[in-house]
């Protein structure tokens, strides 16, 4: 068995529309070179990790050699082919959003059912948790939403 962690923060931006798990949602954008999908950006790194291939950031590095607002689904796209996705199979991914923006009770179901479909696995090996941190600190001052994303993944 393989598991990887992955961990993503961003500010929120007013001009940048919020994109979540492949989805676009109501609610103020991230500051980024991306479009800045912090759960697909964490779902990445975890990938990533899981098999010992460096970071998001060595393959899609913030400078002009990546296309400025990139999809983060094609960043997940690209790293599925990276790790060769097909040889795995996912146990399961746990995530957890930390917001005082987003509300993920309302987009959890949309939200589960878009990674299934992203990753061609069954709905029931996601998990997407909401917490805040009752106002304290950047993320409390609504500044910016983080998320963490755990994965296991077993060789097919």
């Amino acid at each position: 068995m393989l598991v990887g962690i992955g961990f993503d923060i961003h500010r929120h931006s007013q001009e940048d529309a919020l994109y979540l798990g492949g989805l676009k949602i109501d609610g103020p954008g991230f500051e980024a070179h991306s479009d800045g999908d912090i759960l697909l950006h964490t779902l990445c790194d975890a990938l990533l990790g899981a098999l010992s291939k460096k970071d998001l950031g060595h393959y899609f590095p913030s400078n002009s050699e990546t296309p400025k607002k990139i999809s983060s689904v094609e960043m997940l796209e690209e790293v599925l082919r990276i790790i060769n996705y097909k040889k795995y199979i996912v146990n399961n991914i746990d995530i957890i959003v930390i917001s005082q923006v987003i509300n993920i009770a309302n987009i959890r179901t949309e939200l589960i059912e878009n990674l299934g479909i992203l990753l061609n696995i069954d709905t029931s090996k996601i998990n997407i948790k909401g917490k805040t941190t009752d106002n304290m600190g950047t993320i409390g001052s609504k500044e910016a939403s983080a998320c963490q994303t755990i994965i296991s993944l077993s060789h097919a």
